[in-house]
């Protein structure tokens, strides 16, 4: 018996050494990308590629690319086109309904935590490099509410150093404006597509970690705003949605007093009013734009504050499937400790987490923030879905100071 389990341990650990990471399947992929982009241009979105910096790319390579909006996939795949690439996506998209097989066994991606170490990610990436694949990474980790750029998170360096191979990027200019992550709908307007070779296989061989570092920093540094500066984006209401990620009057200092639509945004409280236009800049009041309102209220958050809510609780299921629904409980955060209370699928919960080392939240404005707890992947909810936007807040900005940046 003993002497069967040791050879089934070893055929299972050959097994899990030889298994291939593979392409996207070709007809699907291909087909998709070409019926994405098309879908993007018969809703108004010029799009214009230069392709120059990706010349005679070929596998193995990396693409670390700044996370813009979520159309970035499409715009990458566009850029290399007809090569299939290998994505790299949180592990979010494979916990949704009918999503998550396709992206599998389709697609071919290979999927991570996010702000927490995953050596399953770095093994399957090392695969798709023997395999000679080019690799799509981006290394934010998230994307931003705001049409502007993240941190790169902790060990990107680390990862490009291991891996040693020709560096590229792809950045969408105008992404971001027209598909807004808090907006309903997309906008009318134009994406400029730019491409270039950061650094070749020799010369990553000869940086440091620091100096790649750096070269990450700079590559995937983005202010969609600034970018676009002068460029109109249009739609039927500019502001709609836009309360949900921007929650503190720029007047009164009254928080959650803002309510947007119909191109205006304005305080209950003092009768602050204005209106966004399509440049997605204000034609009045003391801030000017989307992202400069969104970095104000992050840096004036009182970092001494308690943040405490009853919430709802949502983790992935027996099925594999992200239950929004799993269970309630309490959370309460400070700049220092992070402590959740509650209860998931009937079995009592309680997680403390340091708040710098949570790294970042992703989220999705109005629906949920999230957070990982021994590498389980938690949806958090809170009664008042405003308050999403300040717990982001407070987990950024105590990274940040972790940084020193």
């Amino acid at each position: 018996m003993e002497k069967r389990q040791k050879n089934g341990s070893r055929r299972s650990g050959r097994s899990q050494r030889s298994r291939k990471i593979g392409r996207p399947i070709p007809v699907l992929y291909h087909a998709y990308v070409l019926i994405s982009v098309l879908a993007m241009r018969l809703r108004g979105v010029r799009i214009s590629f230069d392709r120059s910096g990706l010349a005679g790319i070929t596998g193995p390579a990396l693409l670390v690319c700044p996370h813009i909006s979520m159309k970035d996939h499409v715009i990458v795949a566009y850029s290399l086109f007809p090569k299939r690439p290998t994505f790299v996506l949180s592990e979010h998209f494979i916990f949704k309904p009918f999503l998550g097989w396709p992206l599998k066994k389709l697609a071919r991606v290979i999927t991570k935590k996010m702000f927490c170490a995953d050596a399953g990610t770095i093994l399957n990436i090392l695969r798709a490099k023997k395999e000679d694949n080019i690799i799509v990474l981006f290394p934010e980790g998230r994307l931003n509410a705001a049409a502007h750029s993240q941190p790169v998170t902790e060990g990107s360096a680390a990862l490009v150093k291991k891996l040693g191979v020709d560096v590229y990027t792809v950045a969408g200019s105008g992404s971001a404006l027209v598909y807004p992550k808090w907006g309903e709908r997309p906008r009318k307007g134009e994406i400029t597509v730019t491409t270039a070779r950061l650094a070749s296989a020799d010369e990553i061989s000869g940086m440091s970690e620091r100096d790649i570092s750096e070269m990450l920093d700079r590559a995937i540094y983005h202010d969609d705003e600034k970018a676009c500066l002068g460029k109109s984006y249009k739609c039927r209401d500019t502001s709609r949605g836009l309360d949900g990620i921007l929650y503190k009057c720029p007047v009164c200092n009254k928080e959650f007093s803002l309510y947007a639509g119909g191109c205006e945004m304005g305080c209950t409280e003092c009768g602050f009013k204005t209106r966004l236009g399509y440049d997605y800049l204000f034609e009045s009041g003391p801030i000017k734009s989307v992202n400069g309102w969104f970095y104000w209220q992050k840096e004036s958050l009182d970092m001494n504050e308690v943040l405490e809510d009853d919430v709802t609780l949502g983790a992935v299921g027996k099925k594999g499937v992200m239950d929004f629904n799993a269970g309630s409980g309490h959370i309460v955060m400070t700049r220092e400790r992070t402590v959740l209370d509650g209860e998931l699928f009937g079995s009592r919960l309680h997680y403390e987490l340091a708040t710098p080392r949570i790294g970042g939240t992703p989220y999705t404005p109005m629906r949920e923030f999230d957070i990982y707890c021994d590498k389980r992947l938690i949806y958090i909810t809170p009664q008042d879905r405003r308050r999403i936007m300040k717990y982001v807040h407070m987990v950024d900005r105590t990274a940040d100071e972790l940084r020193g940046s």
